[in-house]
């Protein structure tokens, strides 16, 4: 009689045995690597979200790979429109972008904005990264239950790039800094809004305007 072979839950087998299986990849949403040097911020994912720059944004400049776009003054902004791809809802999201500036955000300005879909009194939620006045990143999601909102130093404004992302996933949201994780638990419920994305700014008149250099910016989901 031929035996079944049972496979452990979760498990695949290799030349060692049985291992844990990989978790299922996420998915891109978005990925924009900024080396544009017109007016566009292409979209490299399958889901043409391309953006729009506002006239103060200088483009070609050195960046962490290849170029990447500078924000110098108010207002300086790029306008990505609504896209339901954008929407968290209920599942895992994460936004991820490579910062480098030296100039800490002024209690006029009160933050730095470096991405956002939406604000605090936006029906449906929103979510949003930003560097606070100590210079430590700050993320943000809300939704239809909550708010969860986590923060991570060091003080980012030394004039080197450095790399954040912010994930929202199950009930938890995790911010993590140079590959240094901060975790807060809540719920946050559904996020679905019809916001436009903005980037390097809170919204067209650039309100929370940020002063530097960002690049490689992506959104995934799962």
């Amino acid at each position: 009689m031929r035996k079944q072979l049972l496979i452990p839950a979760g498990m695949v087998l290799s030349l060692v045995g049985w291992v844990a299986a990989p978790a299922e990849a996420s998915t891109v949403v978005g990925l924009w690597h900024m080396d544009d040097s017109g007016t566009v911020m292409n979209d490299s994912s399958a889901n043409n979200l391309d953006g729009t720059l506002s006239s103060n944004v200088e483009t070609g400049v050195d960046g962490s790979s290849g170029n990447a776009f500078q924000f110098p003054k108010k207002p300086s902004w790029v306008s990505v429109p609504n896209s339901t791809k954008l929407n968290p809802g209920t599942g895992t999201f994460t936004i991820g972008v490579r910062v480098l500036f030296t100039e800490k955000p002024s209690s006029t300005v009160g933050d730095y904005d470096l991405v956002r879909k939406g604000l605090g009194t936006t029906t449906g939620g929103n979510w949003k990264l930003e560097i606070l006045q100590n210079g430590y990143a700050y993320c943000q999601f809300q939704g239809s239950s909550g708010k969860v909102t986590v923060s991570r130093g060091p003080d980012l404004s030394d004039g080197h790039w450095h790399t954040i992302s912010c994930t929202r996933y199950g009930s938890s949201v995790r911010i993590t800094v140079n590959g240094s994780s901060t975790t807060k638990s809540g719920s946050t419920g559904t996020i679905a809004n019809t916001s436009t994305m903005y980037v390097g700014a809170k919204d067209s008149s650039g309100e929370d305007q940020y002063v530097g250099l960002l690049d490689e910016l992506r959104t995934t989901a799962g």
